[in-house]
């Protein structure tokens, strides 16, 4: 099956591997974009399910907001799916 991922936190990751290990395709997984991270915060951490996904090879996408629509047209240019637009 062919699915995209969405999820951030460190115990999202489970799933994800759970989901490839079961031999499922990812197309590609959502998450949020990378935080500052230290004294000065001038590095930026990747996320946990970023993380797991690019050690496997899977695109990731980071919008700042899956309301502002670029995530749903993002998936439509890529995947060709059909979503009611008024509704979000």
């Amino acid at each position: 099956m062919r699915i995209v991922f969405m999820g951030t936190p460190e115990f999202a990751v489970p799933s994800l591997e759970g989901l490839v290990g079961a031999g499922h395709q990812l197309a590609g997984v959502f998450s949020q974009p990378d935080r500052p991270v230290g004294r000065h915060q001038n590095r930026l951490q990747p996320t946990p399910v970023k993380a797991c996904a690019q050690a496997r090879n899977i695109p990731v996408f980071q919008p700042e907001k899956l309301r502002d629509g670029a995530a749903l047209a993002w998936l439509k240019e890529r995947y060709g799916l059909v979503y009611n637009e008024e509704k979000y």
